[in-house]
């Protein structure tokens, strides 16, 4: 009998066999059962009535339920796991006549592997009609049959995301069967993609697996914006071309995240026999994890905020590491010096990538997010070089970027680490680094991060000298303001009170009086639009 550590799967196993009737647990389930894997999702396959035992089942254990496809008779009932973690418990008819014809129809041999669930039987009967048991041992991710992607092309997508979940490699054949197929990916709903994608991009490794992507013919059908980086060369100190600048900045971010949850899937990357990237040295991790110390908390749960679906800000900002230099492939030009530029990337990377996102249908909230993350991940770069930057820029930045402060604050330094890896000492301390070409430092965007992070996240969100910076609330509000000037409703209200801002975040201002006074100062500068903006 096959035992789980959740005692809600052994319960709902147990009623499917008191049932008496065929049953077969399938897929996932199974194959994850035998790499020793915690699963949450019981697959279940009937002769007949699919939602009237997923609908008993949710009855049963007092959980919800709801129907996944009628035609296909296909019901979930949704229940609470140990830990109060939910358990989705899907179950469908057969598919074919008999249960070998269904699994013959499943993508990958290491999916079509079924589980009898009958009463008495101390050793449950394995129906394995295509040796998935030999390929979990094998850690190979092969078709069932070379029409598998033909009957479902995100199948393809499905075989990186494997992969990439279990450390497995893509078999031989099923390798050519992708290339073969790739160019079907797009009849597939952009729903189904961008929730395979989201799988992809936010796994540990999912900088490799890009390359997987890309030798397998299927970037430039699920990401053509990634697969137009190819080959885009970039001038010193980039010392990659920008496709494979993007995966080392991706594996920087992972680097990150692990910083800020250990105990995630996540780790530092570690450079990979016969890939280019450089990862930065352990130095530089050093450095990285004593800036986040302070902030590890609110980090994590800034990070962890909900967008849409399930998604967090953690995963959107992969895809802002993944999105950030796509405008690059639209702006290219050579100057006279012969070096190459990219004037604008940032706006035209954030178009891009508002575009990529609405055709994979993602949330409005998903779409603002990952666009304005990357229209702004160059700020810091230019604060820290001027660094220190003036409190107006400093101020600049919070007002334009808002909440969004601290996840720019992370992408600019997996960019800069991504950028700079190959400069990196094998150890140097801060203040100890030497000077890059350009006058690039490592301790100046640490300066900046740490500034950033700083003043967003202390109490009250003021600065250390009790100056507010990200979030400086007017002295006197838009009511008074326009009892005290005479003033109406109306757009130059809204200018200065963002004047006000201002004055108050650079140290202009910081009483009642002295806002009085400067705005009667500058009244009429901003009336006139000549500052407020």
């Amino acid at each position: 009998m096959l035992s789980f550590p959740d005692s809600t799967i052994s319960r709902v196993l147990a009623h499917v066999r008191q049932r008496g009737s065929p049953a077969w647990l399938v897929g996932g389930t199974v194959r994850d059962y035998f790499l020793g894997r915690a699963t949450h999702d019981l697959d279940i396959i009937v002769p007949e009535g699919g939602i009237r035992l997923a609908r008993a089942i949710a009855g049963a254990f007092a959980g919800g339920f709801f129907v996944l496809d009628h035609e296909r008779d296909v019901g979930r009932a949704v229940l609470r796991g140990d830990e109060g973690r939910p358990l989705y418990v899907d179950v469908a008819r057969l598919r074919a006549p008999d249960l070998l014809d269904d699994l013959a129809q499943r993508d990958f041999t290491v999916n079509a592997i079924a589980v009898a669930l009958q009463t008495g039987e101390a050793e449950p009967e394995v129906i394995d009609p295509f040796d998935g048991r030999g390929d979990v041992d094998r850690r190979l991710i092969r078709a069932v049959s070379e029409g598998a992607f033909d009957d479902d092309p995100l199948r393809m997508l499905r075989a990186v995301r494997l992969a990439a979940e279990l450390g497995f490699n893509i078999e031989s054949s099923t390798f050519n069967l992708v290339r073969r197929d790739a160019s079907l990916l797009p009849r597939v709903a952009s729903e189904r993609i961008r929730d395979e994608l989201m799988r992809i991009v936010t796994v540990s490794g999912a900088w490799r697996h890009l390359r997987l992507l890309s030798a397998l013919d299927l970037l430039p059908f699920a990401l053509p914006e990634v697969a137009a980086l190819i080959g885009i060369a970039q001038s010193p100190p980039h010392y990659l071309d920008v496709f494979d600048h993007t995966r080392a900045v991706v594996a920087h971010m992972e680097g990150l995240i692990a910083l800020l949850w250990p105990e995630s899937h996540y780790v530092r990357p570690l450079p990979v026999a016969g890939d280019p990237v450089i990862m930065a040295a352990a130095g530089r991790w050093d450095d990285l994890a004593g800036l986040l110390d302070p902030y590890v908390v609110p980090l994590r749960s800034h990070l962890a905020q909900p967008l849409a679906a399930g998604h967090t800000r953690r995963d959107w900002l992969f895809w802002g590491a993944l999105a950030h230099d796509w405008g690059k492939a639209l702006t290219a030009s050579t100057g006279p010096d012969g070096r190459i530029h990219f004037y604008g990337h940032e706006h035209e990377s954030a178009r891009l990538a508002a575009e990529r996102a609405k055709g994979l249908s993602a949330a409005a909230s998903e779409i603002d997010y990952l666009s304005r993350t990357v229209e702004y991940h160059m700020r810091p770069g230019h604060l820290a070089g001027h660094y220190p930057p003036t409190r107006r820029a400093l101020y600049h930045l919070f007002r334009d970027a808002g909440n969004l402060s601290p996840d720019i604050a992370l992408l600019a330094l997996a960019d800069q680490m991504a950028t700079h890896a190959p400069e990196s000492p094998e150890a140097a301390p801060i203040g100890q680094a030497d000077l890059a070409p350009g006058g690039w430092r490592w301790e100046d965007q640490l300066g900046v991060a740490g500034l950033i992070l700083g003043n967003y996240f202390s109490p009250g969100g003021r600065a250390p000298d009790d100056r507010v910076l990200a979030n400086p609330r007017p002295l006197l509000d838009g009511t008074r303001l326009m009892a005290e000037f005479g003033l109406s409703p109306g757009p130059l209200v809204g200018r200065l009170i963002a004047a006000l801002r201002e004055a108050q975040a650079i140290g202009e201002v910081t009483t009642v009086d002295e806002a009085r006074t400067w705005l009667n100062t500058h009244l009429d500068e901003i009336r006139t639009n000549k500052t407020g903006e």
